[in-house]
């Protein structure tokens, strides 16, 4: 179901945040505007498509029709994302990015500065996950590899670097719907963060432990039969919460009537 518009209405009553989609023939969103708790225009979001509908141009507006900024993205013949670019309200490019596919199985990530530099590359076997970073110089710097278990699970990702030292490691842990990640930086534990998603998938609770394993922030989520999270429940130490929010969302239900 497409999302015609959402308030986010924290636990004093007030709306923390309004957007209303506005959707083209295809059914494709062409207009996002965000207001205020009143109902009044902040700004809003507009956006292009291609012919294989995806996105290739979004331009931000505020409430006075000025451009604040905009996105662009190129795509090749088979339908994969090549460029990306963040512009400025004067045109000038914030961000840059670009992929390359050289064969099925690899694919290489540039990002570049406001004229057209290489500043960092990274290659990526996608069938094993290894990468290779290079640094503006052209040199590698690092080195990334990844161990997955039986049923495909990233398991851990070591970051090595030239010296051959492993400089960060992730390690993953599984149980049931329960999912444990934690964070080693030159072989010291600086934290974990703990994820419970439902049948579906959704992730309906999240916990932030620092190095004692003690929480800075935990998360708790409730859906919708379409997915999309209705209430939100954060506080930092556990069970003690700070902060709640409902969703309310109403759907286009006539796909016809945009």
């Amino acid at each position: 179901m497409k999302i015609k518009s959402q308030k986010i209405i924290g636990q004093n009553g007030k709306v923390k945040e309004h957007f209303v989609n506005k959707f083209n023939a295809k059914g494709l969103i062409e207009r996002t505007e965000f207001l205020d708790e009143h109902g009044q225009l902040q700004f809003y979001s507009e956006f292009v498509y291609d012919a294989n509908d995806n996105c290739i141009l979004k331009k931000e507006f505020d409430a006075k029709n000025e451009i604040q900024g905009s996105n662009q993205w190129e795509f090749d013949e088979l339908n994969r994302e090549i460029k990306f670019l963040e512009l400025t309200a004067e045109n000038v490019i914030w961000e840059w990015y670009e992929k390359q596919y050289p064969n099925e199985n690899t694919v290489i990530y540039l990002s570049k500065d406001e004229t057209g530099t290489i500043i960092h590359k990274t290659i990526e076997n996608i069938k094993t996950g290894t990468q290779e970073r290079f640094g503006e110089d052209g040199k590698l710097y690092a080195t990334i590899t990844n161990k997955y278990d039986g049923s495909g699970r990233l398991i851990s990702s070591k970051t090595v670097n030239t010296k051959g030292e492993i400089t960060e490691e992730n390690k993953y842990h599984y149980s049931g719907f329960t999912e444990i990640w934690e964070l080693y930086i030159d072989g010291k534990f600086i934290k974990t963060e703990e994820y419970q998603t439902d049948k579906n998938g959704n992730q309906i609770y999240c916990v932030r432990k620092d190095d004692k394993r003690k929480s800075l922030e935990w998360i708790k989520r409730e859906y919708d039969e379409y997915g999309n999270p209705v209430s939100i429940v954060n506080g930092f130490e556990i069970n003690k919460p700070t902060h709640k929010s409902t969703i309310e969302i109403e759907y286009l239900k006539n796909e016809s009537a945009r």
